[in-house]
């Protein structure tokens, strides 16, 4: 074949197979360009986060509460929320609401279950104080991959609750609201165990931590009034704003709590804490047999085990011993 021959169909072959790279380039190039920046993949991430808490009852959150949970301008929000759409990560309503796709919930999940691990790992691992671990779990959080997660949960030994007492779903499960109700709530005279306390805001956490006001520590609300409690801790009574006894979730402390697989048929009972550990203690969570969940004795197998519960409206099955691993407080006839 002559060079003249070859020429005349081998150039504009290279020129249509370099137009189509080009343009697969140029496609490619808006998100490329968007994920390539380590920060702004961060921000978006956080929103995800905080979109994420939001949407629990499943409806679409406005943009505008999603503005004030993050602190920043409806413009802002907006250019975030069409990235978070461009990533697949949320899709519009139309009633001018976002909500998250699973992709977005998946990754959502995925990012706060990583978070609570590393909390997890900088206190128990790195002497960490409680008040100091919020900003570098979220720190390593967005450069943990879920391999990387997986080999870090079990190297913990798969525990069930992170260092300010937030749940430690696993993997691919939900994330659970935190357990217990908000001092908010509560009445003068209650006596109360801590179990969750938030740490986004790591000022507020310093002074609730040096005031005792920690995941296991006791308190007793003294006084109530809409600006602020009195409560007691250690014998000291201080006043502690609304705002911050919002964050604080608590059970009422049980007068005699008892194992649950001791329990008669037809008892109804709080569930006032969940012994164990590790991926047994987590199963029992799942199931919702948090501490403040109402649970009711519905029957027992003619051998004795397992014995049926019913929580939340939903009924369960558990071998005795299993039950015997969480403490409640009897409150009445189901």
């Amino acid at each position: 074949m002559e060079a003249s021959s070859i020429s005349n169909w081998l150039w504009p072959a290279l020129c249509v197979v370099l137009f189509a790279l080009l343009i697969l380039v140029l496609l490619r190039r808006p998100q490329a360009a968007t994920l390539s920046q380590p920060s702004r993949l961060v921000e978006m991430e956080d929103a995800l986060k905080e979109l994420y808490k939001l949407q629990r009852n499943e409806s679409p959150v406005e943009a505008k509460t999603l503005a004030q949970a993050l602190g920043i301008s409806i413009e802002m929000v907006e250019n975030m929320i069409a990235t978070l759409v461009s990533f697949a990560w949320a899709e519009r309503d139309a009633n001018t609401g976002i909500r998250l796709t699973p992709r977005g919930q998946e990754r959502a999940q995925e990012l706060i279950r990583i978070h609570r691990l590393w909390e997890r790992y900088l206190v128990d691992r790195k002497g960490m104080p409680l008040e100091a671990v919020h900003v570098e779990a979220h720190r390593r959080e967005h450069e943990t991959t879920p391999d990387e997660a997986a080999k870090l949960d079990a190297e913990l030994g798969h525990p069930a609750w992170d260092p300010h007492g937030s749940i430690i779903p696993d993997a691919g499960r939900r994330v659970p609201p935190p357990a217990g109700s908000p001092l908010t709530a509560c009445t003068p005279g209650d006596r109360l165990r801590i179990l969750n306390v938030d740490d986004e805001l790591p000022a507020l956490l310093a002074q609730l931590v040096a005031l005792g006001l920690i995941p296991g520590a006791e308190v007793e609300v003294v006084e109530r009034r809409p600006e602020y409690l009195r409560v007691k801790v250690n014998e000291d009574i201080f006043p502690l704003a609304t705002a911050a006894a919002g964050r604080i979730h608590a059970v009422p402390v049980p007068v005699l709590p008892v194992p649950l697989g001791e329990l008669p048929v037809g008892v109804r009972a709080v569930v006032a804490e969940v012994k164990g550990g590790g991926k047994q203690q987590r199963r029992m969570l799942d199931m919702g047999l948090v501490p403040g969940a109402e649970v009711t004795v519905i029957r027992t197998a003619s051998l004795g085990s397992p014995v049926e519960y019913r929580v939340k409206g939903t009924a369960i099955a558990m071998r005795r011993s299993d039950a015997n691993t969480i403490l409640v407080e009897e409150v009445g006839n189901g």
